[in-house]
């Protein structure tokens, strides 16, 4: 029941209340008037009767009842007794006494019916509000039994209603969770299998390298299958750190420091990263800027990520790649643009999924070094997409960053 049904209900039994108070207010006044009326006529006339046989008398009695009144009781009752009259039928003198009687049913009967009325009303209430919470208390047990089909909407604006409506919208928030918890599940599932699997090539080739260490090898042969069992180290310990903090960006645990960075620095600092590796590939990183652009992020993860496309793009036989970058009053955008093999259409739509390898994917690949961009850049309240053209001569990849501010 909404306030304004509350206020009706309330303005009803207030005017049940007053209308009944009136009605035995003007019958308690009635009475007393009917009464007076009878009474005075009764008297005048009994001592009308009396002073017709005995006018000198007149005075005296008139003195006696209304002056005086000094007549004793017991001398009322004898002279009544006489004459046949008692409390049981001393009625039938007037019938006007009689009217005071029904006037008095009356106005019982008008009380008891005022306060029906209210009980009747307030009955009426308790009962209708009883069913509304049966139907609630239904409900909610078959939210518990998981049933979550049931539609409470409703659009009246009663208590009740809003009740409902918050408990339908609560009902739709569990789902959603629920659904959410479900693909969670199912997510860490496929993480736990996909990382299962990734770590299972390296360890195997681990196991076998110590095999072949255990046996009579010149110094040469040994350093080599050592050097090897250190890069496959190297490649399970990245794969664990990686997973990690995607993880833990992905639960919010790694909280990133958002700060104003002078952009160009933060890309010279990616560009010097890559000396050595460019240097052996023959490859050239440019940065295109005007040196006082800023950028809103958190700076350490901002660099990892970009560095994941730089290596990516240079393992890929990119020779040239360009470091642009952007500003405008909401945001600022790096692009990074690659002339290497490019990437196929196919492709295009899961290269940030996690373990996934595209078609030309290097032999030593994980497929998580795209994924973890992605959530280094989506925990910022950025976003980064890919285009890519892939031809015989002249294929190139564009990675496009918008950190906004």
């Amino acid at each position: 029941m909404n306030t304004k049904q509350k206020r009706k209900l309330s303005i009803y039994i207030g005017i049940i209340l007053i209308a009944t108070i009136l009605l035995i207010i003007f019958t308690i006044y009635y009475i007393q008037k009917n009464y007076r009326e009878s009474l005075y006529l009764y008297t005048n006339k009994v001592i009308s009767e009396i002073t017709k046989e005995h006018p000198e008398q007149e005075e005296k009695i008139i003195e006696e009842v209304f002056l005086n009144n000094s007549i004793e009781e017991e001398n009322i009752e004898d002279i009544l007794s006489k004459y046949g009259f008692n409390e049981e039928n001393i009625d039938i003198v007037n019938d006007n006494f009689k009217s005071i009687d029904k006037l008095i049913f009356m106005f019982s009967l008008i009380f008891i019916i005022g306060i029906l009325g209210i009980i009747g009303l307030y009955t009426i209430y308790i009962r209708k509000q009883n069913q509304k919470l049966k139907k609630l208390d239904d409900y909610c047990k078959e939210i518990l039994k998981g049933n979550y089909l049931l539609d409470l909407k409703e659009q009246d604006e009663s208590d009740f209603s809003k009740l409902k409506n918050d408990i339908y919208d609560m009902t739709i928030m569990l789902k959603e969770k629920n659904s959410l918890l479900e693909k969670n599940n199912k997510d860490i599932e496929k993480l736990i299998a996909d990382i299962s699997h990734q770590l299972k090539t390296p360890l195997t080739s681990l196991n076998l390298i110590n095999d072949i260490l255990y046996t009579d090898l010149p110094e040469e042969k040994k350093k080599e299958f050592l050097d090897s069992s250190q890069k496959e180290l190297e490649k399970i310990n990245w794969l664990i750190k990686t997973v990690l903090n995607i993880a833990k960006l992905d639960s919010k645990t790694l909280i990133l420091d958002k700060k104003n960075e002078n952009a160009y620095h933060l890309c010279l600092e990616v560009k010097n990263n890559f000396k050595a590796m460019c240097e052996i590939n023959q490859a050239d990183i440019e940065i295109i800027s005007n040196k006082n652009e800023t950028i809103n992020c958190d700076k350490k993860w901002t660099i990892e990520a970009m560095n994941n496309i730089v290596k990516n793009a240079i393992e890929h036989g990119a020779k040239t790649i360009t470091i642009k970058l952007e500003e405008n009053t909401m945001y600022t955008k790096i692009t990074i643009r690659d002339n290497g093999e490019g990437i196929d259409k196919e492709d295009l739509g899961h290269i940030f999924d996690r373990f996934y390898k595209a078609k030309n994917s290097k032999e030593n690949s994980l497929g998580i070094g795209l994924a973890f961009c992605k959530s280094i850049i989506r925990n910022q309240d950025g976003d980064i997409r890919v285009k890519s053209s892939k031809k015989e001569e002249d294929s190139w990849t564009e990675f496009m960053i918008k950190l906004y501010k």
